[in-house]
Order: structure tokens, then sequence, then C-alpha cells
């Protein structure tokens, strides 16, 4: 599976994010342990979807 990323919006949420995704937030928080609080994620943030 070839790496894909999501860069933060305004109004973006990690649970807006999984679920356009067709992921769960676990699965994201699983691939970018750099997230330690999964209430905190900046405009610009890249995050990572597949890998």
């Amino acid at each position: 599976m070839h790496m894909m990323f999501h860069t933060v919006k305004r109004g973006d949420t990690l649970w807006k994010i999984a679920h356009h995704h067709h992921t769960s937030v676990h699965h994201l928080l699983h691939i970018n342990p750099s997230i330690k609080n999964p209430n905190l994620i900046y405009i610009g943030q890249k995050i990572k979807i597949k890998h």
C-alpha cells in the first residue's frame, strides 16, 4: 500500500478525517504516533491516512 496524507484544514477533526477516508480515529492515531492528543490537530498538519 502506498503512503497517503491528509492536510488539516479549518474545521477538520480526527473523526471527520477518519470518516471521510473510511477508517477509524484509532487507526489514524496508530499510524500517526506523533499525535499525542486526538483533540489537538493543527491547520496545515499532514496526517498519514494509509501506509
